[in-house]
């Protein structure tokens, strides 16, 4: 029996359930876009797929409501694929181990892919719950979306037919998004000479773990802690006392996640190692204490011995460290216009050590483009002051919100019918696919919204199912005044 089997709405915890079964990290959707394939083959729904792998499958008309526009439902179906050190998951091949625990369903260790596999499962939940009134429909799942929104970025004009649209990607449940940010990533390459390490060194393994991590987009303004830039500031306050020298350095997996783990290896003077360790210590320690304290309080941190014959040069070493030093990371300005909004942010997400060439990868945002392309200029002079190489891809767009749409005006009364209340109107500081489909559908009506989702982009991530009951209801009721107006 599944562990979702009793959970309502049944139509969505079903699909959430299959899609939860089949691997689904960000490239790797072969297998679960063929199981949703086959899935509308037996319900005799139409389907179509585009050169980047995008699928579109058509969910005809409740009886009676044939002649109403079609709404376009959308998500992706790729997920963050993030686990605990300790935890055994092999991402290319096994499944989420779903949980249920109180009002919400987590994982064993690993991310959910609630973000954004529930708001997946809504959207084909439709052909299943007859219960819910609706006009023609077209289900939009993108690929790719949490390594660079490329699925969205790849959709072409005449791809659907719809011009009204509900993105099903945010993670409250009193708000309708109606903007977004834009975002672009920065890889700077470093190849790095090699070295003999030093006469009577030793090697040390320095790991930072326990941080919270999390969404370099929606979790950035809380301050929670970088483990690459934390372990850095550590290296680098021993390297100012002693000669320490990198073998490698590793840390985060994705570059819109926060990183919460990162392990360093490098050589240290043998007779210096016992004040190595003081110092770093007492580097951990101070953050511990002075910046992380009731915001990452699972911080800690270890240093063992390693095997090191070789390392970088000094100068290659000295260089690393200092660009990781001095990449910005974090909130870079607020808005002025909408109270609480993140306006401009950078991320240091990924930095990974292949012999001697050293990849780190960062992505910032703003909703702002000339803050944008201030930052992503500001990191291209950083690399070219570092003598090393960058490559800066092209970004994705922002979302601008209209306060006029017809579509939110339908929205914002079915919330208010249904609960009472008016719901918040929120930009959020994240990259959703809404940017990328104006450009290419200028006439698109869009909102967005979705049920209480915590810690994306974490193996913390859990999503509310009295949330989801909500979220359903709200998507329900729209549709069904969609199909009536």
């Amino acid at each position: 029996m599944s562990t979702l089997e009793s959970l309502q709405p049944a139509a969505v915890w079903r699909i959430f359930d299959k899609l939860s079964a089949v691997p689904r990290g960000s490239g790797n959707e072969a297998a679960v876009l063929g199981m949703l394939k086959g899935w509308a083959d037996r319900r005799g729904l139409p389907w179509k797929q585009d050169e980047v792998g995008n699928l579109l499958v058509c969910i005809p008309a409740s009886p009676g409501r044939e002649n109403a526009p079609t709404v376009l439902i959308q998500g992706h179906v790729d997920m963050v694929c993030e686990k605990n050190a300790a935890t055994a998951h092999d991402f290319l091949r096994d499944p989420i181990r779903l949980q249920v625990d109180g009002d919400w369903v987590k994982a064993t260790g690993t991310t959910l892919g609630a973000d954004n596999g529930i708001g997946v499962a809504m959207g084909l939940a439709l052909a299943d719950d007859r219960s819910v009134e609706h006009g023609p429909v077209e289900v939009l799942l993108t690929v790719d979306e949490e390594r660079g929104l490329t699925g969205a970025a790849g959709v072409k004009p005449g791809f659907f037919a719809a011009k009204r649209m509900i993105n099903l990607d945010s993670e409250e449940d009193t708000a309708i998004f109606i903007g977004c940010a834009g975002g672009r990533d920065t890889r700077y390459e470093l190849k790095n000479r090699a070295a003999k390490a030093p006469k009577d060194s030793v090697g040390r393994k320095v790991t930072v773990l326990g941080l919270r991590g999390g969404h370099s987009g929606l979790n950035i303004h809380e301050h929670r802690g970088n483990a690459i830039k934390i372990l850095v500031r550590a290296l680098q306050a021993a390297a100012a006392q002693l000669d320490v020298r990198l073998v490698e350095i590793n840390g985060g997996s994705m570059r819109n996640a926060i990183p919460r783990e990162c392990e360093a290896k490098v050589t240290v003077p043998k007779d210096h190692a016992r004040k190595f360790k003081q110092v770093v210590d007492a580097c951990f320690a101070r953050i511990a204490a002075e910046e992380l304290a009731g915001i990452d309080d699972g911080f800690a941190w270890k240093v063992a011995p390693v095997q090191a014959p070789r390392c970088f040069s000094r100068e290659c070493s000295t260089a690393t460290l200092n660009l990781l030093s001095a990449i910005p990371n974090g909130v870079c300005a607020m808005s002025l216009d909408i109270a609480g909004l993140v306006e401009t942010s950078t991320n240091l997400g990924v930095v990974k050590t292949d012999g001697l060439r050293v990849e780190i990868v960062c992505c910032s945002r703003s909703s702002v483009m000339s803050s944008l392309q201030e930052l992503v200029e500001q990191h291209r002079a950083l690399g070219l002051l570092a003598g090393v190489a960058v490559e800066q891809p092209q970004g994705y767009p922002g979302w601008k919100p209209n306060l006029a749409s017809p579509l939110l005006a339908v929205t914002k009364q079915s919330y208010r019918e249904a609960f009472g209340a008016d719901p918040e109107l929120l930009a959020i500081h994240a990259g959703l696919e809404c940017g990328l489909l104006t450009e290419k559908y200028p006439d698109l009506d869009i909102v967005s919204f979705g049920p209480n989702i915590r810690g994306a982009h974490s193996p913390d991530e859990k999503v509310q199912i009295s949330s989801v009951q909500k979220i359903w209801k709200l998507f329900a009721a729209t549709m069904t005044e969609l199909a009536r107006a």
